[in-house]
């Protein structure tokens, strides 16, 4: 009896070894679901990854610690680069961020006062507004600028261009001469048309009746303004005539910069007097046929706004004197200018800040107003 009982335990023991489920092996373990509970913390681990990845750099204006007059940023194979008025000197500056560049980005002197120019001189003070353009017909850039040629002498004005020494826009420059050579003029920029070739260019000239103009001519060579020269725009309303008080005579049209939309093109510029807080920005917009040149240098063929395009607000004033760029991913318009905290702080007082801008219906740049100070803006749209 005893051995029957036995052996009757031994195989229930038996089949309860079978029923329960074996441990996994190291080699099993590869090939096992995974749990539910492994599956929500990776789906957890996503969506945190996820909500990293979307959430952008901010940044506060203004971009500079210091005054950084007339910025022209432009971007350019994972950098920007930006360039200012510092009166002794011409820097170019590069970043990978574009909050970055005029605080901590890399910079290197491309001309200064002192420097030979040709001719047995030497260039001055006063070195504003420097721009950076690639001329795809002459594969390389070019930096225009305006300095005195004579120490301090403001008779002495004079456009200046430089001409990078290969493709690189951070490598060498040499200087080419003088754009302009026996009148004063300043704030040079230029439009390189892809459809013809042409290379236009646009400027503030000085005269006795009409105050300072926007010049528009022709160039025979990214370093010489052609004989093609046609008055663009002069200062004839109230809002382009203000300077030291909002009364007073300031007759100013200064600090052109063209810019190309969906297949338009305007020539945003600078209106009043740069040390006072009414300096603000106009418009023309291009209505000609084409681009050959007998149209793009017709006065007529260039409409004006009769009302400021950008004016002081939110607690910035004397706006003006801007450039526009590209974000990284090509999908966004900003706008760089200068700025003032106060409205008297004057020509010493002018810091660079940025902005993104829209575009209208008909594609008429919208831009808004200043940004204020304390307002946290998303850097410009990433690749």
């Amino acid at each position: 009896m005893k051995r029957l009982i036995a052996i009757i335990l031994s195989a229930l023991m038996l089949c309860s070894c079978a029923a329960e489920t074996p441990e996994p092996t190291a080699e099993d373990a590869t090939s096992l679901p995974e749990t539910e509970t492994e599956e929500t913390t990776e789906t957890e681990q996503m969506t945190e990854t996820e909500e990293i990845t979307e959430m952008k750099r901010t940044f506060n204006n203004p971009i500079s610690d210091k005054s950084m007059p007339d910025p022209f940023i432009t971007y350019h194979d994972g950098y920007y680069y930006g360039l200012a008025t510092e009166v002794v000197v011409l820097k170019l500056y590069r970043s990978r961020t574009v909050e970055d560049l005029f605080i901590n980005g890399e910079s290197k002197e491309l001309i200064k006062t002192g420097d030979d120019i040709g001719g047995g001189k030497t260039l001055g003070w006063n070195i504003w507004a420097p721009e950076l353009h690639y001329v795809p017909s002459k594969g390389r850039w070019y930096v225009y600028s305006c300095a005195s040629t004579d120490g301090f002498d403001f008779g002495a004005m004079r456009m200046f261009c430089l001409e990078s020494d290969g493709d690189d826009p951070f490598g060498e420059y040499t200087f080419k001469g003088l754009t302009v050579k026996n009148q004063i003029c300043i704030d040079q920029t230029v439009y390189y048309d892809e459809k013809t070739g042409n290379l236009y260019t646009a400027y503030c000239e000085f005269t006795g009746d009409r105050g300072q103009i926007i010049t528009l001519a022709t160039m025979t060579e990214p370093w010489k303004v052609g004989n093609k020269r046609v008055t663009a725009t002069y200062p004839q309303y109230a809002w382009e005539r203000r300077g030291t008080d909002e009364n007073n005579d300031g007759r100013v049209n200064e600090g052109p910069i063209f810019l190309e939309h969906d297949g338009q093109i305007f020539l945003i510029y600078s209106a009043s007097g740069c040390w006072s807080e009414w300096y603000c920005l106009g418009m023309l917009k291009y209505v000609g046929p084409d681009t050959t040149k007998a149209n793009f240098v017709n006065p007529d063929n260039w409409v004006k706004s009769k009302k400021p395009l950008f004016s002081e607000g939110n607690g910035v004033y004397g706006v003006g004197h801007c450039s526009f760029f590209k974000s990284p991913d090509g999908t966004e318009t900003w706008m760089a200018y200068h700025g003032m905290a106060t409205p008297d702080a004057g020509v010493e007082g002018r810091y660079a800040y940025i902005q993104k801008i829209d575009f209208d219906e008909d594609g008429t740049p919208v831009l808004g107003e200043p940004v204020a100070r304390a307002t946290a803006l998303e850097v410009p749209s990433e690749k």
